[in-house]
């Protein structure tokens, strides 16, 4: 057997021992106690997780990097901080090269958590990075619908939501069937932790009496953003629930963190169904009420009852006038500050993700690094294309502070 052959044999046996391990998650429900016995379990984890805290990109640091002209230049003034490691190899410079491999510290940093993790924390971690899991899955399947090169798609995938059940998706042949979907979801999709998301969306679009080949049909004629969004409610609403049980102090802020998710999408969904025909009266109480989650502070007189009656921006602001957090975020975005409804709404979660953080003796903590962190990759990849594009230095401020 020759090198090459031997390197793939090699390859191959590993994408199984990943897919054989990946099996192995077990859902864990009991509470997780409190200040008498938390340490005891995840106090070694969650030092771990202090310490990142170090690695988070400072004021001065960003300023530095909105300074630099080239990306030799951010190779330079990241060499000054906890990414000084990551571009040393790199010859041939880029914006996605240069964001990849700040995404895979993080990611690695991540992954370092789950292998220290035990019992319910083990299952947290797990549930975090199911929404880019499902982003990725349903990404891969609408491309590979459309004919797309697998080897170009996996690249693109969401870093956190990478999953040796990807390869799989990938090297799956029967797309063009009548009933391959069916067969990647017995096969595959199955297998995966979130299976069951794509089962209750599968259920609730198809009529009963249906062929279940029809899952295909499905997919080409349903947005995939619309697709996405369903199963990301289904998860969220299942990440809630899991951590209500938990119970203590995690249950508590995780509510604050988890509701105000539910809120920003409904919103969302909102704002981007207004030229769309989720926006038509007939549709607002079917096809765009099943995309709101089930909790939150927004649910249910807003997104059950008057969400109804909103059919444009003015009256979206009106619906939202009782609920004093969003309604000052609605005014201060229409005061012509420069900043947008989505850079409030990400500044919003950015407070909450850093009083989670700043949290002992809880789960939240670790969910609150996670945000924090996406945002630091947020604002690294807006630099990115501000240099690259050559825009105009007051653009380059748009950063959002995390520490």
């Amino acid at each position: 057997m020759s090198s090459s052959q031997t390197a793939t044999q090699i390859a191959a046996d590993d994408a199984k021992r990943d897919v054989y391990d990946a099996l192995w998650w077990v859902r864990q429900t009991d509470e997780i106690g409190g200040l008498s016995s938390f340490n005891c379990h995840y106090g070694y984890v969650e030092a771990i997780v202090r310490g990142f805290r170090s690695g988070f990109l400072k004021s001065f640091e960003y300023r530095a990097l909105t300074q630099c002209e080239s990306l030799e230049d951010v190779k330079l003034a990241l060499g000054d901080t906890d990414y000084l490691n990551v571009l040393q190899s790199s010859a041939k410079l880029s914006p996605e090269l240069i964001l990849k491999r700040c995404e895979d510290k993080f990611v690695a940093e991540f992954q370092f958590l789950q292998g220290q993790a035990t019992g319910q924390l083990s299952s947290f971690l797990e549930f975090i990075t199911y929404e880019d899991l499902i982003a990725n899955i349903s990404f891969l399947i609408t491309s590979m619908i459309k004919g797309s090169d697998p080897v170009a798609l996996l690249p693109k995938c969401l870093p956190l939501g990478r999953s040796p059940h990807l390869r799989s998706v990938l090297t799956f042949e029967n797309f063009e069937t009548s009933d391959g979907l069916v067969e990647l979801y017995r096969t595959v999709l199955i297998d995966t932790p979130v299976a069951a998301y794509f089962e209750t969306y599968f259920n609730s679009e198809l009529r009963s009496d249906a062929p279940s080949r029809e899952i295909q049909r499905v997919y080409n004629e349903v947005e995939i953003d619309l697709i996405t969004a369903m199963l990301h409610k289904l998860w969220l609403e299942d990440f809630y629930a899991y951590c209500q049980g938990l119970g203590g102090e995690t249950a508590a802020i995780m509510h604050e963190l988890l509701s105000f998710e539910a809120d920003r999408r409904a919103i969302s969904i909102m704002i981007n169904s207004f030229n769309t025909n989720l926006n038509e009266p007939s549709n607002r109480d079917s096809e765009r009420k099943k995309l709101f989650c089930n909790f939150g502070r927004l649910y249910p007189e807003a997104t059950l009852i008057k969400f109804s009656q909103v059919g444009d921006m003015n009256a979206l602001t009106a619906a939202l006038e009782p609920y004093k957090q969003y309604s000052d975020l609605f005014r201060a975005a229409s005061e012509n500050s420069g900043k947008t409804l989505e850079d409030l709404l990400y500044e919003e979660e950015v407070r909450l993700a850093r009083s989670a953080f700043d949290g002992q003796s809880h789960f939240a903590s670790f969910y609150g690094f996670v945000l924090l962190k996406k945002q630091e990759m947020r604002n690294i990849k807006w630099i990115l294309s501000c240099i690259n594009q050559k825009r105009d230095q007051k653009d380059f401020q748009k950063w959002i502070k995390t520490f």
